[in-house]
């Protein structure tokens, strides 16, 4: 029997586009049967079109990843379509900019709401599922969530907790042959990141930058992750950025507005 044959039903939000359409796009590409969810309904639409135009097996789901019931309507209908699934990649979130001072109660809600507690609402909707197929969860995190950085406050924050998550559902499925991951990329060149740039001064995104980490690299990382071989790997973080979480990251990074080291001490 062939590993996609095996392992053949995936569920990627936040795939209308960026990372998470890399990651929807490569494992569609790998045989499985994909389905992208996003809360932008008509993108997401398109962007399964787009893929099942190619031949690939893909179908674009609506879905809020702060809401309950969007989930278990999701997971309910992926059962339908497909049969139990697999693999759950966790992708959908925002990276808003702002300091300690400057995030508001709001923006730090919708963040921690989006990046955090969106996946948890997945693991425990989709988990039934994954647990009947021996599954597979990976969350989509960031090299931030080990090495933080000004004026990312309520981001890093939600992918530190991510990155608890994810050893605590590894825990927790131990004996249970459910597998859970986290892959942290580095700076990613994705059309939001675009628009995140401009709006912070920087148009020419992502010009000046190095190592950079692509959406299609993700997705195969993914795809490792979501394989046989990788059976014994739970509760890790894979990095994905060409050793930024080591390295001294100064001239790898750049944060609009800032002309000096962000790491430089004031005086």
């Amino acid at each position: 029997m062939s590993e996609a044959s095996k392992r053949s039903v995936a569920l990627v939000t936040g795939a209308a586009q960026g990372i998470g359409l890399g990651i929807a796009r490569v494992l569609a590409a790998a045989s499985y049967r994909v389905v992208l969810a996003d809360v932008d309904r008509q993108l997401v639409e398109e962007s399964a079109g787009v893929l099942a135009a190619e031949g690939r097996t893909a179908v674009g789901e609506h879905l809020d990843v702060t809401r309950a019931e969007d989930w278990a309507r999701a997971v309910e209908r992926t059962r339908d379509r497909f049969g139990d699934l697999d693999v759950l990649v966790n992708c959908a979130g925002i990276s808003p900019r702002g300091s300690i001072e400057s995030t508001d109660e709001a923006l730090w809600d919708r963040t921690l709401a989006i990046n955090l507690k969106g996946a948890w609402l997945g693991i425990k909707a989709a988990l039934p599922q994954l647990l009947a197929r021996r599954g597979t969860i990976i969350n989509i995190g960031s090299v931030r969530a080990t090495r933080p950085i000004p004026g990312l406050f309520s981001y890093v924050v939600s992918k530190a907790g991510l990155w608890g998550l994810t050893q605590q559902v590894a825990v927790e499925c131990l004996n249970d042959g459910v597998t859970c991951n986290m892959v942290a990329p580095g700076w990613v060149d994705t059309p939001g990141e675009r628009l995140i740039q401009a709006r912070h001064g920087r148009p020419d995104f992502p010009a000046g930058l190095r190592n950079l980490t692509t959406p299609d690299e993700i997705g195969a990382a993914c795809v490792y992750l979501a394989s046989e071989p990788s059976r014994k790997i739970s509760g890790v973080i894979l990095y994905l950025d060409s050793g930024l979480h080591v390295a001294d990251d100064a001239g790898m990074v750049h944060l609009p507005g800032r002309d000096r080291n962000p790491y430089e001490q004031r005086l």
